[in-house]
Parts: structure tokens; C-alpha cells; sequence
């Protein structure tokens, strides 16, 4: 018995009687591919398209801002919190005012942060509401509050420290609630373990305190002194 062969066309291909491919499907070949990889934008589209993005950003960055700035002035008048630290620092001989907090866009890793000759700054990008804005603004005051007091070395690693350990606890950074939310859960101590953990990423983020254990071991030397200094609460809030 004889067997007859016959010849697969390859896969994906439309070919005449001829060889040669179906023109139609030349056409919805080349269709599908314009699809599947559209074509390069030109300068002018490119630029268009550039600037659009531009003024999105804008537009965000506005929006952000001025956020920031209704929030500010009503926590200036309305969160207890602020309104005692403002006044502590005013009878510190520090007075603090409006225009020391100033809304900026920053690295979404920062909410905010405090300069001795600059002021509070407010990461306008970066609240995920009015509450973590006021607990901010309650921690870098508290870094205000410490260079008014003691005038703290910023430089010095023990130093910074010591006022990280107590913005973290006395700022509302370390409240039950925040903690869960960030997924941390403990019940024994979880207070101390969140300013210790919160003071040490603070410290890593200045080029001094960087290299390895140097946060970890100055928060250890100042722990005992700086978590029990409440000032100017009586106790921790």
C-alpha cells in the first residue's frame, strides 16, 4: 500500500496556490503588528505629551500645597497638642510662629523635619490625613522645644538621639492605633519598641549616622535618660 504525503502550511501563514502569501493577510498582519507595537512619537508629539505630564504635576503639586497650608493654620488654631508646644516654646523663650511651618514637597519616606536656622518643614506630598499632619508638626516641635533648651549638637549622633527618642514618644508617632496600622503588634512595651525602632530610622537617615550600629548604639546610650525627660509634659501624652 502506498501512502501519499501532503505539506503543512507553516504556522501563521496564508499562502495562494502559488507560494506566495494572501495579500489580505499581509494587510492584517500588519495591521495586528501596528497594534502590538505602535509607532515611535514624534518630537512634536514627544513635547506635547512632556509638557502635559509637566502640568499634571503642577496641578498635584498645587493641590498638595494648598492642602497643607488649610490644615496648618487649623491646627495652629484648634489641635491642643500644637497650640502646648507652641506656647512652651514661647515661655522657653522661643517663640514660634505661622510662617515657621513651611509646606514643601519632599521624598515620600519624609512627613516633615526641623532646621535650627530654617524652621518646621511640612511634606505636603506625603500626610495621609489631618491626624498625621498634627502629630508631625507635634514631633518636629518637639525637636524646636529641645534646640531652644539644650541646644542640641545635630551633628553629634548621641545628641540626636536623645531628642528622637522623645519627639517619638511624646509627638503621638508611637500611639496603639498608628502601630497596628503599620502593622506592628505587641502588647507588652510596644511603646518603647516603637521609639526605639522609629529614633533609629531617624538617625539612619543622616550621613553621620549611617554606618553600621552607630543609631542602634546611640539610642542605647541615651535610652534611660532621654525616654524618661517628658518635658514640657508632665507625662507622656
Amino acid at each position: 500500500m502506498s501512502t501519499s504525503e501532503t505539506s503543512r502550511p507553516s504556522a501563521g501563514a496564508a499562502n495562494n496556490d502559488d507560494g506566495k502569501e494572501d495579500p489580505s493577510f499581509v494587510r492584517w498582519r500588519e495591521t495586528l503588528s501596528s497594534f502590538l507595537t505602535p509607532r515611535p512619537l514624534t518630537a512634536h508629539e514627544t513635547a506635547a505629551k512632556e509638557a502635559k505630564n509637566i502640568e499634571a504635576a503642577t496641578q498635584q503639586e498645587e493641590r498638595e500645597n494648598a492642602r497643607c497650608e488649610r490644615w496648618k493654620k487649623k491646627l495652629l488654631q484648634s489641635s491642643p497638642m500644637v497650640k502646648f508646644m507652641m506656647d512652651n516654646l514661647e515661655k522657653a523663650g522661643c517663640p514660634f510662629r505661622e510662617d515657621h511651618f513651611r509646606c514643601t514637597p519632599c521624598e515620600v519616606t519624609r512627613a516633615g523635619g526641623f532646621a535650627p536656622d530654617y524652621g518646621i518643614i511640612l511634606c505636603q506630598n506625603s500626610f495621609l490625613s489631618k491626624k498625621h499632619m498634627e502629630d508631625t508638626m507635634t514631633h518636629e516641635l518637639i525637636h524646636a522645644y529641645d534646640q531652644c533648651t539644650t541646644k542640641v549638637d545635630w551633628n553629634n549622633c548621641e545628641h540626636y538621639a536623645c531628642s528622637a527618642i522623645r519627639a517619638a514618644s511624646l509627638s503621638g508617632d508611637c500611639k496603639f492605633t498608628r502601630e497596628l496600622r503599620r502593622g506592628f503588634f505587641s502588647v507588652a512595651k510596644h511603646h518603647q519598641a516603637c521609639v526605639k525602632r522609629r529614633a533609629i530610622a531617624e538617625l539612619k537617615q543622616l550621613p553621620q549616622c549611617q554606618e553600621e550600629r552607630v543609631a542602634e548604639d546611640a539610642v542605647r546610650v541615651v535610652w534611660d535618660s532621654c525616654f524618661k525627660d517628658t518635658a514640657p509634659f508632665d507625662e507622656i501624652p
